[in-house]
């Protein structure tokens, strides 16, 4: 698999926050500037538009460098830092010590540069919300999977059945690698969109997606929340776009119970009565 690096001269987290919505692996942070990284395939003439636009808004310019021709994935494990959501749950990599008696919860995966790996703060504060839901014996669907942490989560937790589905490949095979991984028999990964999950009562619905997906599946996610009482919790939302996004999920009749944010993320906790 080829990579590209994209050189920008300029450090900005508001920048970074819109940056994160495009399809780049991971970002490399410095004083002065910040580097992409994507891959070749990824970096589209829609992607080099998005990115232009943005250069108007911030005042950056950028560099497209490729890479060398290395194992990335081997790369990437090799500098994976475990993830620690205050005690309730670590996220680390097969070759980090346990910390068992430090957490609640503890979860393995094997880092891939493709793939998420928890760090991202979207990630963090899902998971910081879930530790104050009762899961025990509940449904829940994960709609947008990608590795399957907060299916896992979720399973740990005492789910009875948890649907975790992704439209990418290789997340859904990297979701069935990590369940098998940590001993979550109750995940069923799904390859598709949400159409493919059937249309039944969720107890909790967990969207760690983007604020466009969030938006334009609001009526499909609604058909598989149950009512009166089933828990949605959604991210991958800026903090510039989350009145929009509580408007649009209120005017479909849910409750605002409680919201967190990291950086320029949001995270939402809602109800449906």
């Amino acid at each position: 698999m080829n990579y590209l690096q994209i050189i920008f001269s300029k450090n900005d987290e508001i920048l970074l926050a819109h940056l994160s919505q495009l399809p780049f692996e991971s970002f490399q942070e410095m004083d002065d500037m910040m580097i992409g990284y994507i891959e070749s395939d990824l970096w589209t003439e829609d992607v080099v538009q998005d990115v232009q636009a943005l250069m108007l808004d911030f005042g950056f310019s950028y560099e497209v460098e490729p890479l060398p021709d290395i194992n990335w994935n081997e790369e990437w494990e090799s500098n994976f830092d475990p993830v620690d959501v205050e005690n309730f749950c670590r996220i680390r990599a097969e070759f980090h010590p346990s910390k068992k008696s430090d957490f609640v919860y503890e979860i393995i995966i094997r880092p891939k540069m493709a793939f998420g790996t928890g760090h991202h703060q979207t990630t963090y504060m899902m998971i910081k919300a879930m530790a104050s839901l009762n899961f025990k014996d509940k449904i829940v669907l994960d709609y947008g999977s990608g590795t399957g942490i907060l299916a896992m989560v979720a399973d740990k937790m005492g789910a009875h059945e948890v649907i975790a589905v992704d439209i990418e490949a290789p997340s859904f095979d990297n979701c069935k690698e990590h369940a098998d991984l940590n001993d979550c028999p109750h995940i069923i990964p799904i390859l598709g969109d949400i159409q493919a999950v059937e249309q039944k009562a969720f107890d909790v619905v967990l969207a760690n997606i983007n604020r466009n997906v969030l938006m334009d599946t609001v009526d499909e996610i609604l058909l598989r929340l149950k009512s009166g009482g089933g828990k949605l919790l959604l991210s991958g939302i800026l903090k510039e776009d989350k009145a929009m996004i509580i408007d649009l999920y209120q005017s479909k009749g849910l409750e605002l119970v409680s919201e967190d944010q990291r950086d320029n993320w949001v995270m939402l906790t809602m109800e449906r009565s």
